[in-house]
């Protein structure tokens, strides 16, 4: 299609999204070989008259893979989640929707023909000396 951004602009947000979840607060959508990168958001889910609930959620992860080279968009939407992790309840995207998506990447990947990659590394830090 028509690129609607510079492709240093893409590349920027390209590693962005996966340092999201290699670094981030998407950790648990990280599938061994396959790059995932992404955005998590937790909403305050509305109440039908107004306002918010305290205590409900729309979690979703929205994520690309191989972030280095998309091939593939997954979004997961979870409408109320709720899981109890570490003696506390957790409700953002973060702790409930990544790992639907890792595990949704991690059977589906092969199946659409992506193997396996060791992730590309960024090369920083080399210095040449002479004799």
């Amino acid at each position: 299609g028509q690129r609607v951004m510079s492709e240093a602009s893409a590349r920027a947000a390209r590693k962005m999204l996966r340092k999201v979840v290699s670094e981030g607060t998407a950790s648990f959508a990280e599938v061994e070989g396959y790059q995932v990168g992404g955005k998590t958001g937790t909403a305050d889910k509305p109440k039908p008259r107004g306002g918010y609930y305290d205590d409900k959620v729309i979690a979703t992860f929205a994520s690309i893979f191989p972030a280095h080279d998309p091939k593939y968009v997954l979004i997961v939407t979870l409408d109320e989640p709720s899981i109890i992790a570490h003696g506390e309840e957790r409700r953002t995207a973060g702790w409930t929707a990544t790992p639907v998506a890792a595990e949704m990447i991690g059977r589906v990947a092969p199946l659409l023909g992506l193997r396996p990659q060791v992730e590309p590394a960024e090369v920083t830090g080399i210095t040449l000396t002479s004799n």
